[in-house]
């Protein structure tokens, strides 16, 4: 019972010895032992056959005792299949059969049958009695305590929870090897509910080592981090999770878990955008739920199910009424984090149809319900009163959505990875657009501009600890990668076990980088006054930019008044990007069309400009700062206005960056060149040549750990190199060294950010857009920590094609202009240049100010 996978082979020779031997009493014990072990390895269907025979050979053989133990196993089978009327009955069946010491687990058995089929506190109460059992035997007591903890976390008391499974752990660790994997799996679950997601993500990876040393499924493990990795904003991972742990519990037959898990996986699909999806999960689910008589779990799916068909086919009047009963039910049960998310699901569609009685009484319950709970509850709460407020014009939306993103702040400020700070700002994405909404009418552009700071690159504004270093496994991904690429290069092909083991350590690397210590993240750095940025800007002009529904709008900030400006529909402004892009292409093709591409291209940065930058009305000779939206990210901002022009996440990261005095010691310039660039060695030099203190490398020494040792002491660093971009994971977007890649996470593992750094590479300036405002890519990462002038390119560059304009910008950085200024000069180097020279042109933007 302890330790069912190690003794399955001896249960299984145990069965045919005893069956050769006629021994009808070995026969039953060893059916048990061996169905126990089909039930942990989640084939229930294959224990309740084992059982039953067992039970008809025990009934037959007049072993009575015997039977009570088989008929106690086969209950908990007949559970995971959804038969509790089954399972009842042979609980009920075998409490005359067990003898005494057998009673407590009966007593458990029969309130996992209350737990599951939702009567809850019912369930709570008949836990409390064991657990207040002096003679509870330690293995039920551990499970007992387990289930108090699973239920005093559902009805909104995960701290009660932990208590409980801190003294089952330590009674676990005796007990063999699957309880100690069950009960970290519980702590792991019980925190997350607690609010402590870095926590919880650690006791996940341990309960996932503990799972895999004890041989047991990993489905009811991966079903409870999916709703961690969900609250992260990690939706991919999540969904894999949940799919895995779906298909495994449908495979072995566990219609229980099946159901929880496909429920899990509609919700998923919801936030990934997928409703169809979404709806048939969730009434898979749903169906399940009914037949096993689980009402607080088919309320939860009615609720997913009636979101989806909205998402389909938009509020209808059934569908408010199913989420309102739903909503009903979850409260009537206790389950009050769940029963929030239902009334804030039916607040919402009373206000799409119009139904004002319907949106306040829902949406007030939500705030009621929320108070007390976990953080992302609690912003459900301030969600609902803002959504509230904004329908009854009461003039408290903003306090409300303030009061949110004070919230949210707070539990960003104590993630551990830059990664999980800039998803978590998607939490408050919702909050900001509702607050910007409402200011835009009558609120001053001061005001409208502070609020917009308020959501803009907030994980970015931090004040960052030192760093740490990297592990084996960040080299080992870098040989991975070099051997993928000399596969790529010899053959044409990435070989299949290669691609495994570079998606496992990269899988390994993120997740290490999520359990870090909470609050390690550093503090928010102080956000800047208006009166501030404009001392920082010092005659130069900033443009904010916002888009809200499908209209853009600028808030510009001249050195004597804040203004805003409507912009008008965002759709042309991607159309002209695209049709520049679609030049671009032409152009780098070298097809000949070159001379119509490149008028084409012209054209589409010509209306970019008419579009946004003209309507702010910018003198052609003042410095612009830029700051774009995340639906405006392609924009080739230094082709859009004449004079220098600097580009950045936020204009408190700019204005913070403008702060940073160079450090003090010993400063240099070093330039490191890549392999497999025919320019890489002539643009080092050249570069190198105009800077008295400048070292360089170049192949074969321009390795990862040369590189770094250079980098890390050194005021100006150039890069000539490969760049690639990871969309999919931005910190694994890499720069191509002599040994292999170098990447984003690896620099700033190591603190490489030098206060000035021109990247010429393929796409080093591209930003990957997340909720809330936020971006990741080299240059926001790199300003982030604290890196205050980048030079770098959202686009490819051809080989050789900017060795004279980087030139050029050197000459100019070294006689004390800023990059912004400094980039302008080479962008002119470039402009009169053949097709090659124009995409360089074109591409080559100013990150900060430095």
């Amino acid at each position: 019972m302890l330790d069912p996978v190690r003794y399955a082979g001896e249960a299984e020779e145990l069965v045919a010895s005893a069956t050769s031997a006629g021994d009808s009493e070995a026969l039953v014990v060893s059916l048990r032992a061996l169905a126990w072990v089909r039930h942990v390895n989640l084939d229930n269907e294959g224990a309740r056959k084992l059982l039953s025979r067992g039970v008809r050979l025990a009934a037959h053989c007049g072993l009575d005792r015997r039977l009570g133990d088989l008929l106690m196993t086969r209950s908990m089978a007949l559970q995971e299949l959804g038969r509790y009327e089954a399972a009842a009955r042979d609980l009920h069946r075998a409490e005359p059969l067990v003898d005494h010491a057998e009673l407590p687990d009966l007593r458990f058995q029969l309130a996992v049958l209350d737990h599951n089929r939702g009567r809850i506190q019912a369930a709570a109460d008949a836990y409390e009695q064991l657990l207040q059992d002096p003679a509870c035997p330690p293995f039920v007591w551990v499970k007992a305590a387990n289930n108090l903890a699973n239920v005093q976390t559902l009805l909104g008391r995960p701290q009660e929870a932990l208590g409980y499974l801190e003294r089952a752990a330590e009674l676990a660790a005796g007990l063999g090897t699957r309880l100690p994997a069950v009960i970290a799996n519980g702590r792991a679950w019980s925190s997350y509910h607690a609010g402590r997601l870095a926590e919880s993500v650690r006791l996940f990876e341990e309960a996932g080592r503990l799972h895999a040393a004890a041989g047991l499924p990993l489905g009811e493990h991966h079903v409870e981090y999916a709703d961690v990795l969900r609250d992260l904003r990690l939706l991919d991972e999540a969904m894999a999770a949940a799919r895995s742990a779906s298909v495994e519990f449908e495979r072995h037959g566990a219609r229980l878990m099946a159901a929880e898990a496909r429920l899990r996986c509609a919700r998923l699909a919801l936030e990934l955008g997928d409703p169809a999806t979404a709806l048939a999960d969730a009434q898979t689910a749903a169906r399940d739920f009914r037949r096993q008589r689980r009402p607080a779990w088919a309320a939860r799916a009615r609720v997913a199910e009636a979101e989806a068909q909205a998402a389909l086919e938009g509020d209808s009047t059934p569908v408010l009424h199913r989420l309102r009963r739903a909503a009903a039910t979850l409260q009537r049960l206790g389950l009050r984090e769940e029963a929030a998310y239902a009334h804030l699901a039916a607040g919402r569609a009373a206000i799409a149809l119009n139904r004002p009685d319907f949106a306040r009484r829902e949406l007030s319950a939500v705030g009621d319900l929320a108070d007390g709970q976990s953080l992302l509850v609690r912003l459900r709460g301030h969600l609902a009163r803002a959504l509230l407020a904004d329908a009854e014009d009461s003039g408290d939306v903003l306090r409300d959505c303030v009061r949110g993103l004070r919230e949210l702040a707070r539990h960003r400020a104590a993630l551990p990875s830059l990664e999980l700070r800039v998803l978590a700002s998607g939490h408050g994405a919702e909050l900001g657009e509702l607050g910007l909404r409402t200011l835009l009418p009558n609120g001053s552009a001061g005001r409208i501009f502070e609020w917009l700071e308020r959501t803009r690159a907030a994980a970015l504004l931090r004040v960052h600890p030192p760093a740490t270093g990297v592990d084996e496994d960040v080299v080992a991904l870098r040989s991975v990668e070099q051997e993928l690429r000399d596969a790529r290069l010899a053959r044409g092909e990435e070989p299949a076990g290669l691609l495994a083991r570079q998606s496992a350590l990269e899988a390994r690397i993120r997740r290490r980088s999520w359990t870090g210590d909470e609050g390690v993240g550093g503090e928010a750095a102080s956000p800047t006054s208006l009166a501030g940025l404009r001392r920082a800007l010092d005659g130069q002009w900033l443009i904010e930019y916002a888009v809200i529904g499908d209209r853009a709008l600028a808030v510009v900030v001249e050195p004597r008044r804040t203004r805003v400006v409507e912009l008008g529909p965002v759709a042309p402004m991607n159309q002209e990007v695209a049709a520049a892009e679609f030049g671009l292409r032409r152009l780098l093709s070298g097809t000949r069309f070159g001379a119509a591409a490149r008028a084409a291209t012209q054209e589409a940065i010509d209306a970019l400009a008419r579009l946004l930058v003209a309507p702010a009305g910018v003198p052609a000779d003042v410095p612009l700062v830029v700051v774009p939206s995340t639906h405006l990210l392609g924009v080739p901002w230094s082709a859009l206005h004449p004079a220098p022009v600097s580009v950045s996440p936020s204009a408190g990261l700019w204005a913070h960056a403008r702060r940073i005095l160079p450090a003090g010691g010993a400063r240099g310039v070093a330039v490191i060149g890549g392999p497999d660039l025919d320019g890489a060695g002539a643009e080092v030099k050249a570069v190198a040549a105009e800077h008295d203190r400048a070292r360089a490398l170049l192949p074969p020494q321009s390795t990862a750990a040369a590189t770094v040792a250079l980098v890390k002491d050194v005021e100006l660093a150039h890069f000539a190199c490969h760049g690639r971009f990871r969309s999919d994971s931005p910190l694994f977007s890499a720069l191509q060294l002599a040994d292999g890649p170098l990447t984003l996470y690896e620099m700033l593992a190591h603190g490489m950010a030098p206060r000035r750094l021109v990247l010429a590479s393929c796409h080093s300036g591209a930003q990957q857009p997340y909720g809330g405002n936020e971006v990741l890519g080299f240059a926001s990462a790199m300003m982030s920590h604290g890196s205050t002038g980048i030079a770098a390119a959202d686009v490819p560059i051809p080989d050789g094609a900017s060795t004279g304009a980087m030139t050029v910008l050197h000459q100019r950085l070294a006689r004390g202009d800023t990059m912004p200024q400094a980039v302008r000069h080479a962008r002119a180097a470039l402009a009169e240049g053949g097709a090659e020279e124009y995409v360089a042109w074109y591409g080559l933007t100013a990150y900060g100010p430095g």
